[in-house]
């Protein structure tokens, strides 16, 4: 319901617009007329005066000439005013007033003549007044067609008195002279309003093809695709975007043939054969074809060609065409990072998977999957329905179908396979979950490799190799090997990855005067608050001293990443408890992202803490980001200038 009386309104609204318009057109051509009329004016009031001079009382007659140049002069003015008038309803209406007051002076002025002599009804000045006023109203009539409201104003002070003084005084030899008039004026009348239709009718035909011209002239030229129309080879008509496509502009290809913008033309005459035939056929005919653009650039675009009649080509041919340029290089983009990751897989133990929505696997592949049992067997099944993966308590269980349920990433699940007790072989898998174009949750996918030799290792030896004996953080080898994964699947899915180095503002000053032991406690709390700071999926690692770094995959935009370092300035802008003090530090973040600032470990690195010197020369607590425009500085901390803090060696 609603919807209806939406559209009902728009229609309404699209008939009082067009209405309004052809009203503002129909006092355009009023004007034109009576611009065309005046000299028609003047020439009969200069006539006038000279044929009833010797018959009418000079001053009597001067007077009344005198009034005319007035009204002509006001008609100027109107006239020249209308040019400018403003286009709307109620303007409009005045204006048409204005044109019928002065018509009605004028109009009054030519029947005061009968008024005017001293003539006797069968005298030669009547008739040559009733001739003269005969001539005057069907000239009216003519020039007053587009408005009945100034015709009648003109019309009926101009007739009025004449058909009033021949019935008072009918001449002798046309007694029934007031009726004859009062005839000619109706069939003037008649005569106008046919005019009036007829132009009225006109004018809204006009305006309303005029208004869908420029409505298909929008369409076509806000479309994406290039639209053509062609007789032969010859082009007819073409919307912007071809113009744009070519480099031209629009008014210079009607009637150039096409294969002047082809980059070989000889293609032009292979394929005008098959198109013949197809759309003779009744078919759409498709070509991919380069064109050349104006500047010499060369360009790959496909068009689909349809007939208007099949049966009858001369009447022309419709071409829709898209540019390939950009779907090509993003194609070759793809192929080459996908044929970069396959190779990279191959030089590894890794796989890769994938999972549907009902997370059962629908794809591996890489050398590693004889040793981890996941052939084409696997396929249709789910992790968990594979016999032969043990290893995996029941607590990782739940906790890795808690993170699959909240649809979130998940990293180094660990499971063993149980073929051969006497040598058995582990293996990790980490995944991202996937969706579709609208939004819905369509499975996982991610990445698998053995991690046996890691694990024959005691737990203490590989917390010792990976990680901060101080905060419990992965340290700079855990940290390179987590970057590369990342670097590697954000490569492969063309996804968003943040480096972030972290360095504290005013550390050396703790350990100068409170100790180191004071500093250690420090460290730990920085290291809690800004795992506090990141998602469970994103990695925080210590470098050593006051130093850290956070690798956040998978973000959507550089605002995401603006996002986690102002949550971390401002965690690390609280203060910190540490023995019976509390310490006022604050952190200066350098951010770098993958792929804009690079595509490989050491220059996200490096480029993430020179952004974070930079930070630190503007004042600390706060956090640049590569390449950015402008900083952004978290308020709530110190801004004083400090120099690079001294590394501890905790």
């Amino acid at each position: 319901m609603e919807a209806s009386l939406r559209q009902h309104r728009q229609k309404r609204a699209r008939a009082q617009d067009l209405a309004r318009r052809a009203h503002a057109e129909s006092l355009r051509l009023l004007a034109v007329n009576v611009r065309a009329g005046i000299l028609a004016l003047l020439a009969g009031t200069f006539g006038t005066l000279i044929w009833l001079w010797p018959a009418t009382d000079p001053l009597l007659l001067l007077a009344w000439g005198a009034a005319m140049v007035i009204g002509i002069f006001t008609s100027a003015r109107l006239v020249r005013a209308s040019a400018t008038w403003p286009q709307l309803g109620e303007s409009l209406r005045r204006l048409e007033w204005c044109f019928a007051a002065n018509a009605f002076f004028v109009g009054a002025l030519w029947g005061a003549l009968p008024l005017l002599g001293n003539d006797t009804p069968n005298s030669g000045a009547q008739t040559l007044v009733i001739m003269l006023l005969g001539i005057v109203a069907l000239g009216g009539t003519g020039i007053c067609a587009p408005s009945r409201l100034v015709f009648f104003a003109f019309i009926i002070p101009g007739v009025g008195p004449l058909i009033a003084t021949l019935a008072a005084d009918p001449p002798m030899a046309l007694p029934q002279a007031a009726i004859a008039t009062g005839v000619f004026a109706a069939m003037l009348g008649a005569l106008h309003e046919l005019f009036h239709l007829t132009l009225t009718s006109t004018v809204a035909q006009r305006l309303s093809s005029d208004t869908l011209a420029e409505e298909q002239r929008v369409i076509l030229d806000s479309a994406s695709e290039a639209i053509l129309f062609t007789r032969g080879e010859r082009l007819i008509k073409c919307n912007r975007r071809f113009a744009n496509m070519v480099g031209e502009s629009e008014d210079r290809l009607s009637g150039r043939p096409l294969w002047q913008w082809l980059a070989d033309p000889a293609e032009w005459h292979r394929n005008a054969d098959r198109a013949r035939n197809a759309l003779a056929s009744g078919l759409t005919f498709r070509t991919k074809i380069r064109l050349r653009r104006s500047s010499g650039e060369l360009l790959w675009v496909e068009f689909t060609a349809e007939a208007v009649d099949a049966e009858h080509l001369d009447k022309g041919v419709v071409w829709l065409g898209q540019d390939l340029t950009s779907r090509l290089r993003s194609e070759a983009t793809l192929h080459e990072s996908e044929a970069r990751y396959r190779q990279l897989i191959t030089l590894t133990s890794d796989w890769y998977w994938e999972w549907d929505d009902k997370l059962r696997f629908t794809h591996v592949s890489g050398p590693g999957l004889e040793r981890a049992q996941l052939g084409p067997a696997a396929y249709g099944r789910t992790l968990g329905a594979l016999h032969h993966i043990s290893g995996v308590s029941a607590e990782r269980w739940s906790a890795l179908q808690q993170q699959i349920e909240r649809h979130e990433p998940f990293r180094d699940f660990i499971w063993h396979g149980s073929q051969d007790a006497q040598d058995v072989r582990w293996f990790s898998m980490s995944g991202n979950p996937t969706f579709d174009t609208q939004g819905n949750f369509a499975g996982y996918h991610g990445i698998g490799s053995e991690v046996t030799e890691q694990m024959r290792g005691s737990e203490q030896f590989r917390q010792l190799a990976y990680h901060d004996t101080l905060t419990g953080l992965p340290n700079r080898r855990l940290l390179d090997d987590r970057l590369h994964l990342a670097i590697a699947q954000a490569s492969r899915r063309d996804q968003r990855l943040a480096v972030m180095v972290i360095d504290l503002d005013n550390f050396k000053i703790i350990n100068d005067t409170a100790g180191h032991a004071i500093g250690d406690v420090v460290l730990v709390a920085v290291a809690r608050r800004l795992q506090g700071a990141i998602r469970a999926s994103d990695t925080v690692a210590r470098l050593g001293g006051d130093e850290f770094v956070a690798i956040l995959p998978d973000i959507e935009d550089i605002a995401a990443a603006r996002m986690v370092a102002e949550k971390i300035t401002e965690a690390l802008a609280q203060p910190i408890a540490a023995g019976d003090r509390q310490y006022l530090l604050g952190g200066s973040v350098g951010v770098a992202i993958s792929p804009d600032d690079g595509t490989n470990s050491r220059t996200l690195l490096a480029r993430a803490d020179g952004a974070m010197y930079e930070a630190k020369r503007q004042g600390g607590s706060r956090h640049v980001i590569h390449n950015a425009a402008a900083p952004t500085q978290h308020t709530g901390a110190s801004t004083r200038p400090v120099a690079r803090p001294a590394r501890t060696a905790n």
